[in-house]
């Protein structure tokens, strides 16, 4: 059965709307978190990829943030050339099934970590993120089966997340439900699993208190800005709605917006 970080690749890069893909190679630029010398560069730049720990293997976290790490990170742990590219590609569709989700995490918790940098952004160095930071961020791999439980529990709140914001405008309708669930490479349960969620209602207030941490809701508002394409009114103001129930500054949502290009 499909993990949630599965699933949470899977929509990213499948695209759940037209200008998702834009958006994420917008994200990848230096006017987001890449660059030579960029965001993205700096605080990768003490990490080394980890290798899927035994226990970790069966919530499927472990080895698909190790294999996303693995191609972005050279042997001496900093970015390597064409890392940029290989992280653009896993989110796209153009890498494995494991390190696409771990792709999309790390995409998600380093513009999070970003936006709330903010200013001291350029100044920051990788120390200053700390061990469980990295982890929420998608920035390692889990070390034991407790963390990796942790990052598919993250993952799943972040397909709600997508999920929800795409219902921004009206309820989703039976064509739009088959469209985006064809996006996810999920069968039997998984599928199911994965409809049901499209068929309830929006419930943006446990979305909300799910996110548990400052870092977290970051990245929640970045997944929902990911969902929907953000030219309608009702779509306008439940991101505002979602921030503010996010309790997030307007600094660092005018950030995530300018990462990724949405006005």
């Amino acid at each position: 059965m499909a993990g949630a970080l599965d699933i949470l690749g899977s929509l990213l890069s499948g695209g759940m709307t037209k200008s998702a893909p834009g958006r994420i190679e917008h994200s990848l630029s230096e006017k987001g978190v890449g660059g030579q010398g960029g965001f993205l560069d700096q605080i990768l730049g003490g990490v080394r990829p980890q290798a899927a720990p035994p226990q970790a293997q069966n919530v499927g976290a472990a080895s698909g943030l190790g294999g996303a790490l693995g191609s972005i990170l050279g042997d001496s742990g900093t970015l390597k050339v064409g890392g940029l590219g290989a992280l653009a590609g896993a989110i796209l569709g153009g890498g494995a099934k494991g390190a696409i989700g771990g792709g999309a995490l790390a995409l998600l918790g380093s513009l999070a970590l970003k936006a709330m940098q903010g200013a001291r952004a350029g100044q920051m160095q990788h120390q200053q993120i700390d061990p469980a930071a990295q982890l929420v961020a998608g920035l390692r791999a889990p070390s034991n089966q407790q963390e990796g439980m942790q990052v598919e529990s993250q993952a799943e709140l972040l397909v709600d997340a997508m999920i929800n914001a795409a219902k921004a405008d009206g309820q989703i309708d039976q064509q739009e439900i088959e469209r985006i669930a064809t996006k996810v490479e999920t069968t039997g349960d998984s599928r199911e699993r994965l409809i049901e969620k499209l068929r309830k209602p929006m419930d943006t207030d446990r979305i909300a208190r799910s996110a548990t941490s400052p870092q977290l809701a970051v990245q929640v508002y970045a997944a929902s800005l990911l969902a929907i394409e953000v030219d309608t009114e009702a779509e306008k103001q439940y991101l505002a709605d979602l921030a503010g129930r996010l309790r997030l500054d307007p600094g660092t949502v005018q950030r995530l917006h300018a990462a990724l290009g949405v006005a």
